[in-house]
This record gives structure tokens, C-alpha cells and sequence, in this order.
């Protein structure tokens, strides 16, 4: 028994099938094609947030009091308040 997926949209056939033909491959390969061009697509997506989220870290790490660094998120907050209120 093979595996299978069963598209149930006739628009989503239609493009497939139209794309098969243009590329001279299978509907199969042609679906494969794109799933694996869109899994490469999030990851490079994926990258550029995660680089642009360490590049802010790094400004924000920049711009920090010496006196923050190497202390936990806790910690620091623990300089900034004393029981809720301002220190």
C-alpha cells in the first residue's frame, strides 16, 4: 500500500496539474518541487528573523549599564525594585 494524499480542492488539482505539464513532470514531483522550494523559502525567513533578533539583543546588550551585565533578567530587576517599588 502506497501512501497517499487526497487534495480535495479542484483549484489547487488544476494548478498542479498545470504546472506538471509546463515542467514536464509528474504531479507528484511537481508538488514535492514546491513543498520542498517553500521549506527552504521559511527557512531562510527563519534566519533573517533570528539574525535580526540576535542584532538587537546585541544593541540592547550595547547599551546596558556594565553594572547589568551577567546578571539574570531576576537579578537585574532586582537592582531596578525593592518589593515593587523603585530602589
Amino acid at each position: 500500500m502506497g501512501v497517499q494524499l487526497n487534495i480535495k480542492d479542484p483549484a489547487t488539482v488544476q494548478l498542479a496539474r498545470e504546472l506538471a505539464d509546463r515542467t514536464g513532470r509528474s504531479v507528484t514531483e511537481t508538488i514535492r518541487a514546491a513543498l520542498e522550494r517553500e521549506h527552504v523559502v521559511r527557512e531562510e525567513e527563519l534566519a533573517v528573523r533570528l539574525s535580526r533578533i540576535r542584532e538587537i539583543g546585541a544593541q540592547v546588550a550595547r547599551k546596558m549599564p556594565e553594572d547589568l551585565h551577567g546578571l539574570t533578567a531576576k537579578e537585574a530587576m532586582d537592582t531596578l525594585y525593592d518589593d515593587g517599588l523603585p530602589a
